[in-house]
Protein backbone atom coordinates (compact mmCIF):
# COMPACT_ATOMS: atom_id res chain seq x y z
CA UNK A 1 0.00 0.00 0.00
CA UNK A 2 2.84 2.39 0.77
CA UNK A 3 4.25 2.00 -2.73
CA UNK A 4 0.95 3.34 -4.12
CA UNK A 5 1.18 6.41 -1.89
CA UNK A 6 2.86 9.18 -3.88
CA UNK A 7 3.67 11.21 -0.78
CA UNK A 8 5.31 8.20 0.84
CA UNK A 9 7.53 7.21 -2.09
CA UNK A 10 8.49 10.86 -2.67
CA UNK A 11 9.54 11.21 0.96
CA UNK A 12 11.25 7.80 1.04
CA UNK A 13 13.05 8.30 -2.28
CA UNK A 14 15.95 9.98 -0.44
CA UNK A 15 17.01 6.62 0.99
CA UNK A 16 15.03 4.02 -0.98
CA UNK A 17 16.19 2.76 -4.38
CA UNK A 18 12.83 1.24 -5.25
CA UNK A 19 10.98 4.48 -4.44
CA UNK A 20 13.37 6.48 -6.64
CA UNK A 21 12.86 3.97 -9.45
CA UNK A 22 9.07 4.14 -9.13
CA UNK A 23 9.17 7.92 -9.44
CA UNK A 24 11.59 7.79 -12.37
CA UNK A 25 10.18 4.92 -14.45
CA UNK A 26 6.53 4.77 -13.32
CA UNK A 27 4.36 1.90 -12.08
CA UNK A 28 3.98 0.39 -15.55
CA UNK A 29 7.66 -0.63 -15.47
CA UNK A 30 7.14 -2.90 -12.44
CA UNK A 31 4.91 -5.78 -11.45
CA UNK A 32 4.18 -7.68 -8.26
CA UNK A 33 4.65 -11.46 -8.06
CA UNK A 34 4.09 -13.92 -5.23
CA UNK A 35 7.15 -16.15 -5.24
CA UNK A 36 5.95 -18.63 -2.64
CA UNK A 37 3.27 -19.16 0.01
CA UNK A 38 4.48 -20.54 3.33
CA UNK A 39 3.77 -20.70 7.04
CA UNK A 40 4.37 -17.44 8.98
CA UNK A 41 7.13 -19.14 10.96
CA UNK A 42 9.04 -19.78 7.71
CA UNK A 43 8.73 -16.28 6.20
CA UNK A 44 12.17 -14.97 7.27
CA UNK A 45 13.88 -18.19 6.23
CA UNK A 46 12.28 -18.15 2.76
CA UNK A 47 12.90 -14.43 2.31
CA UNK A 48 16.59 -14.99 3.02
CA UNK A 49 16.61 -17.80 0.45
CA UNK A 50 15.30 -15.52 -2.29
CA UNK A 51 17.61 -12.66 -1.30
CA UNK A 52 20.59 -15.03 -1.62
CA UNK A 53 19.30 -16.70 -4.79
CA UNK A 54 17.95 -13.75 -6.77
CA UNK A 55 20.18 -11.01 -5.39
CA UNK A 56 17.46 -8.37 -5.96
CA UNK A 57 18.73 -5.10 -7.39
CA UNK A 58 16.63 -2.82 -5.23
CA UNK A 59 16.96 -4.70 -1.95
CA UNK A 60 19.87 -3.11 -0.09
CA UNK A 61 19.16 -5.13 3.07
CA UNK A 62 20.99 -8.42 2.68
CA UNK A 63 19.74 -10.06 5.89
CA UNK A 64 16.02 -10.88 6.00
CA UNK A 65 14.09 -9.40 8.90
CA UNK A 66 16.84 -6.97 9.93
CA UNK A 67 18.32 -3.59 8.99
CA UNK A 68 21.82 -5.00 8.58
CA UNK A 69 23.53 -3.17 5.71
CA UNK A 70 21.28 -0.12 5.93
CA UNK A 71 22.77 3.22 6.96
CA UNK A 72 20.77 6.28 7.90
CA UNK A 73 21.98 9.68 6.77
CA UNK A 74 23.10 12.21 9.42
CA UNK A 75 19.97 14.22 8.64
CA UNK A 76 17.75 11.17 9.23
CA UNK A 77 19.51 10.35 12.51
CA UNK A 78 18.98 13.89 13.76
CA UNK A 79 15.30 13.78 12.80
CA UNK A 80 14.78 10.43 14.56
CA UNK A 81 16.50 11.78 17.67
CA UNK A 82 14.22 14.79 17.69
CA UNK A 83 11.15 12.59 17.24
CA UNK A 84 12.27 10.34 20.10
CA UNK A 85 12.69 13.35 22.41
CA UNK A 86 9.21 14.62 21.56
CA UNK A 87 7.33 11.34 21.94
CA UNK A 88 4.01 11.59 23.71
CA UNK A 89 3.19 9.55 26.81
CA UNK A 90 0.82 7.48 24.69
CA UNK A 91 3.56 6.62 22.18
CA UNK A 92 5.96 5.68 24.97
CA UNK A 93 3.25 3.44 26.45
CA UNK A 94 2.79 1.73 23.08
CA UNK A 95 6.51 1.04 22.74
CA UNK A 96 6.70 -0.35 26.28
CA UNK A 97 3.71 -2.61 25.63
CA UNK A 98 5.28 -3.88 22.39
CA UNK A 99 8.58 -4.60 24.15
CA UNK A 100 6.73 -6.65 26.76
CA UNK A 101 4.73 -8.51 24.11
CA UNK A 102 1.47 -6.93 25.22
CA UNK A 103 -1.30 -5.33 23.20
CA UNK A 104 -1.70 -1.61 23.74
CA UNK A 105 -5.23 -0.24 24.00
CA UNK A 106 -6.04 3.35 23.11
CA UNK A 107 -7.57 5.52 25.81
CA UNK A 108 -11.09 6.80 25.23
CA UNK A 109 -9.63 10.29 24.67
CA UNK A 110 -7.25 8.97 21.99
CA UNK A 111 -10.07 7.08 20.28
CA UNK A 112 -12.16 10.25 20.14
CA UNK A 113 -9.24 12.20 18.65
CA UNK A 114 -8.73 9.56 15.95
CA UNK A 115 -12.44 9.59 15.18
CA UNK A 116 -12.50 13.39 14.94
CA UNK A 117 -9.45 13.45 12.67
CA UNK A 118 -11.14 11.07 10.22
CA UNK A 119 -14.40 13.04 10.01
CA UNK A 120 -14.54 15.29 6.98
CA UNK A 121 -11.29 13.91 5.57
CA UNK A 122 -11.32 13.96 1.76
CA UNK A 123 -8.93 12.63 -0.86
CA UNK A 124 -7.50 15.07 -3.37
CA UNK A 125 -8.65 14.80 -7.01
CA UNK A 126 -5.25 13.36 -7.96
CA UNK A 127 -5.47 10.69 -5.25
CA UNK A 128 -9.03 9.76 -6.24
CA UNK A 129 -7.94 9.31 -9.86
CA UNK A 130 -5.01 7.07 -8.83
CA UNK A 131 -7.23 4.98 -6.55
CA UNK A 132 -9.73 4.65 -9.40
CA UNK A 133 -7.01 3.36 -11.75
CA UNK A 134 -5.80 0.85 -9.16
CA UNK A 135 -9.38 -0.34 -8.57
CA UNK A 136 -10.09 -0.74 -12.30
CA UNK A 137 -6.92 -2.81 -12.78
CA UNK A 138 -7.79 -5.31 -10.07
CA UNK A 139 -8.60 -8.81 -11.25
CA UNK A 140 -11.98 -9.80 -9.83
CA UNK A 141 -12.94 -13.48 -9.94
CA UNK A 142 -16.50 -14.13 -11.15
CA UNK A 143 -19.05 -14.42 -8.36
CA UNK A 144 -21.47 -17.32 -8.53
CA UNK A 145 -25.09 -16.27 -8.95
CA UNK A 146 -27.44 -16.51 -5.96
CA UNK A 147 -31.11 -17.27 -6.58
CA UNK A 148 -33.78 -17.37 -3.90
CA UNK A 149 -36.56 -19.93 -3.60
CA UNK A 150 -39.60 -19.17 -1.46
CA UNK A 151 -42.15 -21.84 -0.60
CA UNK A 152 -45.56 -20.83 0.71
CA UNK A 153 -46.43 -23.57 3.21
CA UNK A 154 -50.12 -22.61 3.18
CA UNK A 155 -50.67 -22.89 -0.58
CA UNK A 156 -47.71 -25.10 -1.52
CA UNK A 157 -46.67 -22.54 -4.16
CA UNK A 158 -42.93 -22.28 -4.89
CA UNK A 159 -41.45 -19.09 -6.40
CA UNK A 160 -37.88 -18.40 -7.57
CA UNK A 161 -36.18 -14.99 -7.56
CA UNK A 162 -32.84 -13.88 -8.98
CA UNK A 163 -31.79 -11.80 -5.96
CA UNK A 164 -32.43 -11.04 -2.31
CA UNK A 165 -33.93 -7.69 -3.25
CA UNK A 166 -36.44 -9.13 -5.70
CA UNK A 167 -37.43 -11.79 -3.14
CA UNK A 168 -37.85 -9.11 -0.48
CA UNK A 169 -39.95 -7.00 -2.85
CA UNK A 170 -42.25 -9.95 -3.55
CA UNK A 171 -42.86 -10.42 0.17
CA UNK A 172 -42.98 -6.68 0.83
CA UNK A 173 -39.97 -7.07 3.09
CA UNK A 174 -36.39 -5.81 3.33
CA UNK A 175 -33.73 -7.88 1.58
CA UNK A 176 -31.78 -7.93 4.87
CA UNK A 177 -34.67 -9.81 6.49
CA UNK A 178 -34.65 -12.33 3.65
CA UNK A 179 -30.91 -12.81 4.10
CA UNK A 180 -31.25 -13.39 7.86
CA UNK A 181 -33.91 -16.06 7.31
CA UNK A 182 -32.08 -17.70 4.41
CA UNK A 183 -31.53 -21.46 4.84
CA UNK A 184 -32.20 -21.38 8.58
CA UNK A 185 -34.98 -24.01 8.36
CA UNK A 186 -37.48 -21.76 10.16
CA UNK A 187 -40.75 -20.38 8.85
CA UNK A 188 -40.56 -16.73 7.90
CA UNK A 189 -43.67 -14.93 9.11
CA UNK A 190 -44.89 -18.37 10.23
CA UNK A 191 -45.56 -19.20 6.59
CA UNK A 192 -42.62 -19.10 4.18
CA UNK A 193 -39.53 -21.30 3.79
CA UNK A 194 -36.66 -19.36 2.22
CA UNK A 195 -33.74 -21.22 0.64
CA UNK A 196 -30.84 -20.27 -1.61
CA UNK A 197 -30.09 -21.75 -5.03
CA UNK A 198 -26.55 -21.53 -6.33
CA UNK A 199 -26.26 -21.02 -10.07
CA UNK A 200 -22.73 -21.96 -11.17
CA UNK A 201 -23.35 -20.65 -14.68
CA UNK A 202 -24.03 -17.11 -13.47
CA UNK A 203 -21.13 -14.70 -13.23
CA UNK A 204 -22.72 -11.88 -11.31
CA UNK A 205 -25.19 -11.54 -8.48
CA UNK A 206 -27.18 -8.38 -7.82
CA UNK A 207 -28.55 -8.18 -4.31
Amino acid sequence: MQYYNIKYITRASKSSLICRALLKYGYSSFHLDILECCEPSKVIEREQYYIDTLNPEYNILKVAGSFFGFKHSIESIEKMSEIARNRSEETIAKLRAAALGKTYKHTEEAINKIRESMLGRKHTKETREKLSIIQSNRIKPPVKGLSIQIKDTLTGEISNYDSLRSAGKALNSRHSSIKINLDNGKLYRKRYIITSIRDDSSENCTT
